[in-house]
């Protein structure tokens, strides 16, 4: 194992994660811009062979993981900066300008003028900047690196100056012994998009940035412009067949590889059985009008019409829920949950955010080319923001959430975390009708068949009651019915309180709502608290 350390001496990181927009800070930092900042320092310091060898050795190993804390986002300004110097006039043309008396004030400009502060032009420029919380970044490698590769590797930390802007200063050594990663490398739907290299990439640098060849060009054109009679005649023949054409250009380096890089899975729980659903939950955070956690069903229909709307096709039977003939599906598909401020104190069930619920066993790279779409712009790893607008209803703004440290309530293990104990913070919708003196002692048998219906063990105790144990919840009947599509009937709800022999893992999500953001539970413990 080895890593290479990363020190911001700013205290800050200046890059931008959008290109040429320059709109949003990158952060964490890219692997493949600390790639390029050690290619520079090999480029601007002589090529040195162990070096380059060492380079071409690291752009073939796996992407790495990463150890990086949150950062702030400094709150950018657009700043007017002079654009680069303009073409100017002959010496000579520049006597004639200025000798003739009537020559208007853009010649003179045009002479040489533009070149001063006072005219000459400037562009709008913003320099988005991130405050990490801890100015340390460290990217590690599982891999064993041979002797020769470390000690040129080494040097090249040593020479690197600085990783995206000039101005954001590093300081890069290499480490024998890197510190526990909290990013890693994944498939599927991640946290972060990060740019990433792979082989030939130190190759495709130095053939970008063509630096060789501007110079050649540039050197010879001062020749020429310094020569006479056959020396320049022959000079320019030279320049004409070495760059028939147009001249060289020197070229920025389109992004690498992109990989998907999350959390590394938490092993602080024993094995549990779970249902049919995901763990791995995709968090969207809330943003806008404050929404209420009886609104559910009005967030989890605009949430899935985005989706459905975005998503590339052809549209799998797991995120639409009917088969491509237009029936029913039969197989697990994709449920949206709301994420409310609830089970604590002040807590009083407004909407902080929303989950994508997918079903086990998907293909991760399937699930990727469906949702990345959606969740990330294509090219530069930004995160989407989605207006959610339906009538007077609802009016929200949704994206995934990629904070440090979220709240409680968007942690995933707040509503995965294994325990005995489970409460409902939406209604169980009751997929049929039940008559006469015991009806809720079958309704209960109903929801317990509907546990095992998702992969769960049956329940040792199940109770329906009209209020929910987590607090901030509101009562079942402030939420809306649900209605049976064959006979527009209204189908039943109410809140419970779940009880197994054994620890089950969540998510947890029952009845006939389960797909519509209905019948989510949540993990308690005692005294009502829950695991965070």
């Amino acid at each position: 194992m080895f890593g290479i350390g990363i020190r911001y001496l700013m205290g800050w990181a200046m890059a931008a994660m959008d290109g040429e927009n320059k709109e949003r800070a990158e952060w964490p930092p890219h692997p493949d811009r600390v790639f390029m900042a050690l290619a520079a320092a090999w480029f601007e310091t002589g090529k040195d062979e162990s070096e380059g060898a060492a380079l071409r050795w690291l752009e073939k190993l796996s992407p790495p993981q990463i150890l990086a804390t949150g950062m702030e986002a400094r709150t950018s300004t657009t700043s007017y900066v002079p654009v680069n110097d303009t073409k100017t006039y002959t010496a000579k043309k520049v006597d004639e300008i200025c000798s003739d008396s009537k020559s208007p004030m853009s010649k003179f400009k045009e002479a040489g003028l533009s070149l001063l502060p006072e005219y000459r032009s400037r562009q709008p420029r913003s320099f988005p900047v991130a405050v990490p919380h801890d100015p340390v970044v460290h990217l590690i490698w599982e891999n064993e690196i041979p002797l020769d590769h470390r000690e040129g590797l080494a040097s090249l930390c040593n020479k690197a100056v600085s990783i995206g802007h000039p101005a954001s200063v590093v300081q890069m050594w290499f480490s024998d012994n890197p510190p526990k990663a909290n990013l890693a490398p994944t498939t599927g739907v991640s946290l972060h998009r990060l740019r990433t290299f792979g082989p030939g990439r130190l190759q495709y640098l130095e053939d970008r940035c063509n630096r060789e060849t501007v110079i050649e060009f540039l050197d010879r054109a001062e020749q020429i412009k310094n020569a006479k009679g056959k020396e320049k005649r022959k000079l320019q023949d030279i320049q004409a067949k070495r760059f028939p054409g147009s001249p060289p250009v020197s070229l920025r380096p389109e992004p690498g590889l992109w990989q998907g890089y999350d959390r590394p899975p938490n092993q602080e729980y024993k094995a549990a059985p779970g249902s049919l659903f995901d763990p791995r939950l995709v968090i969207l955070s809330i943003s806008g009008k404050k929404l209420s956690l009886s609104s559910t069903l009005k967030l989890t229909e605009a949430l899935r019409g985005a989706l459905l709307a975005h998503c590339p096709p052809p549209l799998p039977e797991w995120l639409t829920g009917h088969a491509f003939n237009g029936a029913r599906s039969s197989i697990p598909h994709l449920s949206i949950i709301p994420l409310p401020f609830a089970g604590s104190n002040h807590a009083d069930g407004r909407l902080m955010g929303a989950a994508l619920v997918l079903p086990r066993n998907l293909d991760p790279a399937e699930t990727e080319r469906i949702l990345a779409p959606w969740l990330w712009e294509e090219g530069t790893g930004k995160v989407r923001n989605h207006r959610l607008f339906v009538g007077h209803w609802l009016e929200c703004h949704a994206s995934l959430e990629t904070r440090e440290t979220p709240p409680l309530n968007l942690k995933t293990e707040t509503w995965t975390s294994p325990a005995h104990h489970w409460a409902t913070v939406t209604p169980i919708v009751l997929d049929r009708h039940f008559d006469g003196p015991k009806k809720w002692e079958l309704a209960a048998e109903a929801v317990k068949d509907s546990c095992e219906r998702i992969g769960l063990p049956r329940p040792s105790y199940l109770i329906l009651h009209p209020v929910s144990m987590v607090q901030g919840v509101p009562r079942s009947n402030e939420f809306p019915w649900i209605f049976r599509k064959k006979d527009n009937g209204r189908m039943h709800h109410s809140h419970a309180v779940i009880i197994f022999d054994q620890e089950v893992q969540g998510p947890v999500i029952l009845g006939a709502g389960r797909f519509r953001g209905y019948g989510l539970c949540r993990p308690l413990i005692q005294g009502g608290e829950v695991h965070g």
